[in-house]
Parts: C-alpha cells; sequence; structure tokens
C-alpha cells in the first residue's frame, strides 16, 4: 500500500495575511527515472517575486522532450506551494504532487500529473483538497477532515473508464467517519460511525464497503471500535 500524504489543510485565510511573506523562491530540479526508461524531472523557477512557475519534463528515446509542462502559481494565494516526484501506485512510473493552497488544518490543495504509458505524454490525473492519497484494492482514496470529529473519504474505482481529472463530482463512493458522538472504553478506544454512499446526483444511497482492506482503512480511523451503517436493501437500491 503507498501512501501520499499532505501535511496541511485547504482553508479560507485572507490573502492579505501572507502578502508580505509570500515570495517565490526557485527550488533545484528533482529527477526520477521511471521503469520504461523515461525521465521525469521538475524544477521551480520564480518569473516574479509574486509568481512561482514549476516546470515538469518527460524525457524519452535517447533523451528526447516527450513532452513538458508549466504550473504556474501565485504565491499570494499559495505561499507553500510546491512540486514533488512520487510514485503514488507503485507501478514504476513516477506522478508529480503539485501542492497549492494550504491553511491551518491538515487538508491542502493538490494536484497530481502521471505519465501516460500509451501516448508518453503527461495528463491532468487528478485534483483535489485532502489530507491523505491511497491506492488500496484497486481504488484510488481520497481522506480529508471535514470537521473537528469527522473525516470524509472519495474512492475512484481505477478501472472505470472516466473522463480525467478524478475529482470531486466524479468519484465512485463517498465514505463518512464521524466520530464526534463516540464513547470511550477505559483503553481509549473509540466507537465511531462510518458509513459508506453510492452518490446519484443529490440522492445518496447507503452501501456495503467494496472490500475489508477499505473497510479496515476508513472505520479504524478513530480506533479499533465503530459502527458500520447498515447497506439500504430497498428495492432498486444499489
Amino acid at each position: 500500500m503507498k501512501r501520499f500524504v499532505a501535511t496541511l489543510f485547504l482553508g479560507l485565510f485572507a490573502p492579505s495575511a501572507w502578502a508580505q511573506e509570500a515570495v517565490c523562491e526557485p527550488a533545484e530540479p528533482a529527477r526520477v527515472e521511471n521503469r520504461d526508461g523515461s525521465v521525469l524531472t521538475v524544477r521551480t523557477e520564480c518569473p516574479s517575486p509574486a509568481l512561482r512557475r514549476h516546470i515538469v519534463e518527460l524525457a524519452c528515446d535517447a533523451g528526447r522532450t516527450c513532452d513538458r509542462l508549466e504550473i504556474d502559481q501565485e504565491t499570494t494565494y499559495t505561499p507553500m506551494g510546491n512540486a514533488s516526484l512520487v510514485d503514488l501506485d507503485g507501478d514504476g512510473l513516477h506522478e508529480i504532487e503539485i501542492l497549492g493552497a494550504c491553511g491551518a488544518g491538515p487538508n491542502c490543495e493538490g494536484d497530481v500529473y502521471r505519465v501516460d504509458p500509451a501516448t508518453r505524454t503527461l495528463q491532468h490525473f487528478f485534483s483535489g483538497g485532502y489530507y491523505e492519497l491511497q491506492f488500496i484494492d484497486g481504488w484510488l482514496v481520497q481522506a480529508g477532515r471535514s470537521s473537528c470529529c469527522s473525516w470524509n473519504y472519495l474512492m475512484w474505482k481505477l478501472d472505470a473508464v472516466r473522463s480525467l481529472p478524478l475529482g470531486d463530482g466524479n468519484q465512485d463512493l463517498r465514505a463518512q467517519v464521524d466520530g464526534s458522538g463516540a464513547t470511550y472504553d477505559e483503553d481509549g478506544r473509540g466507537d465511531a460511525q462510518c458509513t459508506f454512499l453510492r452518490e446519484s446526483g443529490d440522492n445518496r444511497v447507503v452501501v456495503a464497503p467494496p472490500s475489508p482492506g477499505l473497510e479496515d482503512m476508513i472505520c479504524r480511523h478513530y480506533g479499533e471500535a465503530y459502527r458500520l451503517t447498515p447497506p439500504d436493501t430497498t428495492p432498486g437500491a444499489p
């Protein structure tokens, strides 16, 4: 199981509060070789103190540049923005994570770009606000704190045909873990409520977890004990 963690939160903040401190700083290039022999590099330049530019290049076929991206960020709104290379799903083809606006909690805005092995081009794969991204049992799982005592998860089945980027609005499932009403035993273990939902427009139907691995990872967020909301068994429910 690969883990991809952003350590800050996407939150509301006044841009003027950062104005005096938000200045672009260039970053040395990062470079990684993929299993197919292609090479990814990312570097950060500063066209001006107020503008940060991440330049991503994919080289293949004896160093020929196959694709190139430039992603700009205004430092006033993304004072901690940065770019990094990571093998998110452990397939030997690295992804590029671009972190953007962050605030005071545990989530951060992020975009993930990946290499399309068929075309050897860079795709915008994911866009969202999250604390953590994981690949579990063939699903991409986005985790983020939704309040002081609850967490929200979005899930995408990776073998499904869909348009990119993945993001809030085209997920297959949602899960919620609410610890606000949890009771705790003498060992400090909580009893949180865990609910898996399938969404269709404005409708949400409670469903069973798609795999034991997903249930275990999500529902045990507040400890070993939890209450799983039973799936909807009315006629026509998925």
